[in-house]
């Protein structure tokens, strides 16, 4: 439910015997601080220079470079070697470097974002289609409780239709989408393959087949497809 970052832009001082620059060689966690604002920081064996836009900007204590990414923004260069490296941008996002770059990402759960020992703890378990996401694979419930989201090549796209009474919903800190109704076409997870579901007609039973819902029978004349804990079947309706 909540992505963890690492610890934010810290590294050892260097100690060599001449001022390093972009491109000197490093190893990874050494940081170096260029004046108050910015700071040299290692990625795949060189340094490269980064803002450290926060109150406490760059500073050096004990032989140990800290950069305050607080204020930093989308887009400003961070070291691939820190990918993941998180703080709250506010009480409902968070800033991450992704990929190079910092990366704006809504924290939409009840929890929002907080920090603690140095790490943002995001609650990304609600999302939109099309929001910025760190983690491919990462699942979460759209706003409006009617699509189970996945995060792919960093973005939340909508992946799956919650079509069932409870939508989707975040049970015990869990994503769960009630399938048990669903359109034939719609797409279904692997795990429920060979489960069924009723139409929204109640007039068919439909099967996940191959990752997508399928028709499997059609109902008889007076009967309507009943949607029971471990029980999808075509009967007649409860006369009270």
């Amino acid at each position: 439910m909540f992505l963890r970052g690492a610890s934010i832009a810290l590294g050892v001082f260097v100690l060599a015997g001449c001022k390093p620059g972009v491109g000197s060689a490093c190893q990874k966690g050494d940081a170096r601080c260029l004046d108050a604002a910015r700071a040299l920081v290692c990625e795949s064996g060189h340094f490269i220079e980064t803002p450290c836009r926060g109150k406490d900007g760059c500073s050096t204590k004990l032989e140990v470079t800290a950069c305050d990414i607080h204020g930093n923004q989308s887009g400003d260069v961070c070291s691939t070697d820190e990918e993941g490296s998180a703080v709250c941008a506010g009480p409902t996002s968070m800033l991450a470097c992704h990929g190079g770059k910092y990366v704006s990402v809504a924290c939409r759960g009840a929890r929002g974002c907080a920090e603690e020992s140095g790490r943002a703890e995001c609650d990304e378990s609600v999302a939109e289609s099309g929001e910025r996401c760190v983690f491919d694979g990462k699942k979460a419930c759209s706003a409006d409780g009617k699509h189970l989201l996945v995060c792919a090549a960093g973005q939340n796209e909508a992946r799956y239709e919650c079509r069932g009474e409870h939508g989707c919903s975040i049970v015990h800190g869990k994503i769960d989408c009630d399938v048990s109704v669903a359109r034939s076409g719609d797409a279904c997870d692997a795990a429920f393959e060979g489960t069924f579901a009723c139409t929204e007609d109640l007039l068919a039973i439909v099967r996940c087949s191959g990752g997508h819902f399928v028709r499997d029978e059609n109902c008889k004349r007076g009967t309507r497809c009943l949607a029971e804990p471990g029980s999808t079947r075509c009967a007649k309706p409860d006369k009270t």
